[in-house]
């Protein structure tokens, strides 16, 4: 699955960096789903999973309603925020992670994303008509793909994600699916560093043993 998700990030996605946060958008419509290193966190039609939370003004909808359209052939529950709502913004907090994504629908250039830090900290500011995220014109097309997009979140070296702030000065900013990857705990990180010293004695002894037996 992730080898589709690279493939097709370098085939038709886009890419960039922003320091403390990058992001790769994949088209939708459909959604073309959660990284092969993430699990689904939230999806609107079940509990969301432990350490995840909502504030703010929140909503859902099943199909089209007078603040939001259905994202592009999503079937189910669907969250969003809009200005007929007070307030206009929803913060969903998280454990610390390396990586979130979400199925971004019907993109509008009054949608903005904030990824945030565990201090709450604003990392990362995204608009509908940011580069790389929509296609011009961003008119909310729900039958466009380019304008129906996955996106997914990496926090740089040194960095861990701990928010999600949608904001939606329009009609709505509606999304979908969001799947994430935890920051690795330390006991699974000294694991991984003691794999790797048992990989490197390994190849060194193999080395020795090789000269010795020349």
């Amino acid at each position: 699955m992730m080898k589709q998700i690279l493939a097709g990030a370098v085939a038709f996605g886009f890419a960039a960096s922003a320091g403390a946060v990058s992001f790769v958008t994949l088209p939708g419509a459909p959604d073309p789903g959660i990284g092969a290193n993430e699990t689904m966190v939230v999806d609107f039609d079940s509990p969301n999973a432990a350490g995840y939370s909502w504030t703010g003004g929140i909503s859902t909808a099943i199909g089209s309603t007078g603040a939001a359209a259905r994202p592009a052939l999503d079937f189910g529950t669907y969250g969003y925020v809009s200005s007929a709502l007070n307030p206009n913004s929803a913060t969903l907090w998280t454990p610390a992670l390396k990586s979130i994504s979400f199925y971004w629908g019907s993109i509008d250039d009054y949608n903005m994303l904030e990824v945030l830090d565990t201090g709450g900290n604003v990392l990362l500011t995204l608009y509908g008509n940011t580069a790389g995220v929509g296609s011009p014109p961003i008119i909310g097309d729900q039958g466009n793909q380019a304008n129906n997009r996955r996106l997914f979140l990496t926090a740089d070296s040194g960095e861990t994600i701990g928010g999600l702030r949608f904001t939606s000065t329009g009609v709505a900013f509606e999304f979908d699916s969001i799947g994430a990857a935890a920051v690795p705990e330390p006991a699974t990180w000294a694991m991984l560093i003691a794999g790797f010293g048992m990989v490197g004695m390994a190849a060194r002894r193999r080395r020795v043993l090789a000269t010795v037996t020349a």
